[in-house]
């Protein structure tokens, strides 16, 4: 009797281990989910605040929300989105601690790490634009070594100077979020500079400055005419490789416009069709 009672003992001891065994491994999993969707609502939450302290101004602290994302390291959205908000902040006008050199870190790191993220087209324009801005900058020092000497040139040479100057003020203001202003600069270039250079890095800033993300009265169909105007014009101006860059991204950009608008239609008219028959269920109704 005594050896039966052990026997049924381990039984149920091993029986026990057993279903305690399946119920932890049941639970890693379960845990692991939550702590995933916990670090999904922390980010979202700190994407929101990040966004709110931004538009006040707060540029140091939209910087720490949106870098507590990426401490998370969820690896998924929304931390694309956190990248390239850092990567703007860093190359904000209104920020007094922008660097661009770091801006151009993030903007590439979304593009690493995110390629097919809704995020990476804007990205890529910013760092299209910030490489630029430090091509621009080493131009600058160079024109302004130019400057000091036209002023014992001719009147064609002074005419040039003066176009290099507008060039290197419309720069400045551009560096400032004044789109308007830069515009007028690079209009004043063409203005004085004949057919000659710089005319044609004036049509190329215009375009630039019609097509920049931060400029809120940008306009695409503007920026493609002068665009094509310097492919045309100068075919072999050292900016035409790009220019014809930004034509070929903006007819796509178009093409997307449209087809976005052609959706939104169809869902409109789908919604119109849905009221339609609800409203001739109701009169069957009655």
């Amino acid at each position: 009797m005594g050896r039966k009672r052990t026997g049924a003992g381990e039984f149920i001891y091993f029986c026990v281990a057993g279903l305690i065994l399946l119920a932890l491994q049941g639970c890693a999993p379960l845990e692991n989910t939550r702590v995933k969707i916990k670090g999904k609502v922390e980010a979202y939450q700190y994407l929101h605040r990040g966004k709110g302290l931004l538009a006040q101004g707060d540029y140091e602290s939209a910087f720490n929300e949106n870098l507590k994302i990426l401490s998370l390291a969820i690896h998924r959205p929304p931390e694309d989105e956190a990248l390239f908000n850092i990567g703007w902040i860093y190359a904000h006008p209104g920020n007094p601690k922008k660097d661009y050199e770091k801006s151009i870190f993030f903007f590439k790191k979304l593009l690493e790490d995110f390629p097919k993220s809704s995020w990476s087209e804007r990205a890529k324009i910013w760092v299209g634009i910030l490489q630029e801005n430090e091509k621009l900058n080493q131009t600058i020092e160079a024109l302004n070594q130019m400057n000091e000497k036209s002023k014992q040139m001719d009147r064609g040479i002074k005419e040039w100077a003066e176009a290099r100057e507008s060039f290197l003020i419309s720069q400045k203001l551009l560096a400032q979020g004044n789109y308007e202003g830069a515009l007028k600069e690079n209009q004043r270039i063409l203005s004085l500079s004949g057919q000659n250079p710089p005319r044609d890095e004036a049509l190329f800033n215009m375009g630039l400055i019609h097509a920049h993300p931060g400029n809120t009265k940008k306009d695409y169909a503007k920026a493609l005419t002068f665009f094509r105007r310097l492919i045309k014009d100068y075919p072999q101006s050292s900016w035409v490789e790009q220019a014809k860059t930004w034509v070929g991204m903006l007819q796509e950009n178009e093409k997307l416009t449209r087809s976005n608008e052609e959706l939104s239609q169809m869902i409109e008219k789908s919604k119109q069709v849905d009221i339609e028959i609800e409203e001739k269920k109701r009169e069957k109704a009655k």
